[in-house]
């Protein structure tokens, strides 16, 4: 089976830390998933970060079409001492609010229990994990991504 996930990170400020450069752009591509009692598949992913003005609606991110498919999008504003904030913009069951730093060029966030996102440039590439504990059990992610002309 083929999971999808769009993640659409956008920035609240045209002022944000310019820390954030390096995640900037469309980004896609694929690797592995593991669901609770099931094997390990594959796993396509796109993530999508995008500086906007404060005042401008939100995006609204396209649904992918395959079959297991999912889209999520966060707000994320840059409060005091670096600390990264995100809100959830969408009708889904991710945790309503996120928050973590960048480190480098790891951007890592999280829920403060079980879920994380975390995003690691490297050269042309963005690495891309999620963790999380649901209701079914654990499940976990990895995928390599290319940046998207």
């Amino acid at each position: 089976m083929i999971r999808a996930a769009l993640i659409a990170l956008c920035l609240a400020t045209p002022a944000m830390a310019q820390s954030f450069a390096p995640f900037e752009g469309e980004w896609q591509g694929e690797g592995t998933l593991a669901l609770p009692d099931e094997p390990a598949q594959r796993f396509r992913c796109r993530v999508r970060l995008e500086r906007r003005p404060a005042s401008a609606p939100p995006s609204h991110a396209r649904r992918p079409p395959q079959q297991g498919g999912r889209t999520s999008r966060y707000l994320l504003r840059e409060a005091e001492g670096g600390l990264i904030r995100g809100e959830n913009r969408a009708e889904d069951d991710l945790p309503e609010q996120i928050e973590g730093r960048i480190e480098g060029e790891i951007l890592r966030l999280g829920d403060g229990a079980e879920g994380l996102f975390e995003m690691r440039r490297a050269g042309e590439t963005l690495h891309f994990r999620l963790s999380a504990e649901g209701r079914q059990g654990p499940t976990r992610g990895e995928a390599v991504l290319q940046l998207r002309d």
